[in-house]
């Protein structure tokens, strides 16, 4: 019984790898050893299958979402970003064009 768990917990997790080859032949493994129908071993593979693909893509989600932190880290500052700063620097360094200087008011005429 441990060994059909053994071979059905590698298959869950590696379904991928393995193929349809080894869920057919655990099928018939767990037909044997069990006892129960074709359809009921062919189940209970289905329901490993689900399992083990629903394990795969939650655990690429999480894997994904660790690659996208240690890229961030990595690169803080995308090149859009980048971008807007440099302009934003270049316009606050560029020579600011001069006022006129304002004429004097006219002195009040002396009486």
């Amino acid at each position: 019984m441990k060994d059909i768990l053994n071979k059905a917990i590698a298959l869950g997790l590696g379904l991928g790898v393995t193929g349809k080859e080894q869920a057919e032949k655990l099928a018939a493994t767990i037909e044997k050893q069990l006892g129960v129908t074709k359809k009921e071993s062919r189940t209970i593979v289905q329901n490993l299958i689900r399992t083990g693909e629903a394990t795969r893509k939650d655990l690429d989600q999480r894997i994904s979402a660790l690659i996208k932190d240690i890229v961030d880290r990595v690169y803080p500052v995308t090149r859009k970003e980048f971008e807007a700063y440099k302009a934003a620097a270049a316009k606050k360094a560029a020579p600011r064009p001069r006022r006129k200087a304002r004429k004097p008011a006219a002195a009040p005429p002396s009486a």
